[in-house]
């Protein structure tokens, strides 16, 4: 027996045509969404030879019908990330399988119009904004017919939705051992850094809605020279300090640096890290973070995507900080 004759060609549109007795026209607009046009009983023969054929219609039919293609397009800036990344992107690619044919990681080009530009060019059914996208660019998108979660509230006009209240559960954290100086630890690396201004900016609003010192700002680079360079504009203060920091990366180039300057922790400094990674619960004293629940926060992405495909207006988050929680170590 060949080859040809052990395996069974998958169906086509044809073949539903030829069984439901319809055009093959007809077969594409209604497995594909344009089937308001044709009588009931039109649409039950059709979807009743499909199902008996196993015909799964092509993702390009269903672009040519809709205008759009099935691509959910997870918009990311040319940033640095941690591990997050992989369990966002997972999350995405399995709570969008209903309707989603294929999910692509786009990052931002070297200006906002040409990152509107390639978005738009790929016609994807939605684009799930993690900080590549501004209020401005969002909207242009939305204006040519591209739904992008999450969308765009209030008169905000930052680079991103908001730092999602992160900032202020770090901070909350850092004065629970009493009141010191807060200082926000950027990462300074090779590649721009759409984030770090968003989370200082939320830190200054924290300070200034409690009627607290205006908080001040490192760049740490991962170095032990950069890092220890750093750390010197905290402790030449003379006070106690606490200190923000981006992610534990820069938590732990801070620590490093506090360890080589003799420098008590957490009675001089204390520190508190973002994502909870495998290194900082090794550190002595083994770092404060933060661990964030990524799949609870794409969870909500999804939930507005599902709402906004089914035509209804976007619902405000109210569960932002649900997806935190704190892991307490020995730098606060």
């Amino acid at each position: 027996m060949s080859i040809k004759e052990k395996v069974a060609r998958p169906a086509t549109s044809l073949d539903v045509a030829r069984l439901a007795g319809v055009s093959r026209t007809t077969v594409s607009s209604i497995l594909n969404g344009d089937e308001a046009r044709f009588p009931e009983a039109t649409r039950d023969r059709v979807r009743v030879a499909a199902a008996r054929l196993n015909y799964r219609p092509s993702s390009a039919g269903r672009s040519l019908v809709r205008g759009r293609s099935d691509t959910i397009v997870i918009a990311l800036p040319n940033s640095t990330f941690g591990n997050n990344l992989q369990d966002a992107v997972d999350e995405v690619v399995a709570l969008t399988q209903p309707y989603s044919g294929n999910v692509v990681v786009g990052f931002a080009s070297a200006t906002p119009s040409q990152t509107v530009a390639a978005m738009r060019a790929l016609r994807p059914l939605a684009v799930l904004n993690f900080g590549a996208l501004s209020s401005a660019d969002t909207t242009a998108l939305e204006d040519s017919g591209t739904i992008v979660v999450p969308a765009v509230r209030g008169t905000s006009s930052s680079q991103t939705i908001s730092d999602g209240g992160i900032g202020q559960f770090q901070a909350d954290a850092l004065l629970q051992g009493g009141m010191r100086a807060l200082w926000f630890a950027a990462l300074s690396d090779s590649r721009p850094d759409p984030y770090g201004d968003v989370r200082f900016a939320a830190l200054r609003a924290y300070c200034r809605d409690r009627q607290l010192p205006v908080p001040r700002r490192i760049d740490v680079p991962l170095t032990l020279e950069g890092s220890v360079g750093a750390l010197r504009s905290v402790v030449s203060t003379g006070e106690p300090a606490g200190v923000v920091c981006f992610n534990d990366e820069v938590a732990l180039a801070i620590l490093a640096a506090a360890r080589e300057m003799s420098v008590p922790v957490p009675d001089s400094i204390s520190v508190i890290g973002v994502d909870h990674i495998a290194a900082g619960q090794f550190w002595a004293p083994r770092l404060t973070t933060v661990e964030i629940d990524i799949r609870g926060v794409v969870r909500d992405l999804a939930e507005e995507l599902k709402e906004r495909l089914a035509g209804g207006d976007p619902s405000p988050s109210e569960s932002a900080n649900l997806h935190f929680r704190l892991v307490q170590g020995g730098t606060t």
